[in-house]
């Protein structure tokens, strides 16, 4: 019993010291646009169909990082199923978005939020269908989203200390996103972490 009080004392200076290091210490990580595609593309493609007659498939990421941005800028290739009368007809195009970064620590995973779909190109959409169209494209970007992280650190990136820190700061440098992450309160407002 008296070596288990010294230890315990030992072991509490140690996570205390840990703290006041890593509190006003912030650690960076940088992904390129290529980084960031190939981690989209092993989770692509990606099929979800809507109002029961769309099909919408998500294709061929493209990442835009935008100098000063803190924001992701960048879009897929999308096809759309239209099924009348069962049979489908396909439609291609593309689909360009952006969105905000979120850190889920649990899973040491970076999310889009906020994914603003900032246009949609898929041709030969009829008329009729091309509102509940556009919305079923909408749907498929925010689900594929909200479950597809857009990057997980590794093991070589990340330590127990290090997923549980908070997202501090995404900014768009030198053409790679450049997150900052650390025990103190978030630099942005809206910077989001789990």
């Amino acid at each position: 019993m008296k070596l288990l009080a010294p230890i315990i004392l030992l072991v509490f200076a140690g996570l205390a010291a840990a703290f006041f290091l890593l509190r006003d210490n912030d650690i960076k990580f940088r992904f390129s646009e290529p980084q960031l595609r190939d981690r989209l593309d092993e989770q692509l493609p990606w099929s979800e169909r809507y109002y029961f007659i769309f099909e919408v498939t998500l294709d061929n990421p493209r990442i835009d990082l935008i100098e000063g941005s803190d924001r992701i800028a960048g879009g897929l290739d999308a096809t759309l199923n239209i099924y009348i009368n069962n049979n489908p007809r396909p439609l291609s195009g593309a689909v360009d978005l952006s969105g905000g970064l979120r850190y889920a620590r649990e899973e040491a995973a970076f999310y889009l939020t906020d994914p603003v779909v900032e246009q949609i190109r898929i041709a030969g959409v009829p008329d009729a269908y091309a509102n509940k169209a556009n919305e079923a494209v909408s749907k498929a970007l925010g689900a594929f989203y909200r479950s597809r992280p857009v990057y997980v650190l590794s093991e070589s990136e990340v330590s127990h200390q290090t997923a549980r820190l908070l997202l501090k700061d995404v900014i768009v440098k030198d053409e790679h996103l450049v997150v900052t992450m650390g025990l103190g309160a978030p630099d942005k407002k809206d910077t989001r972490s789990d």
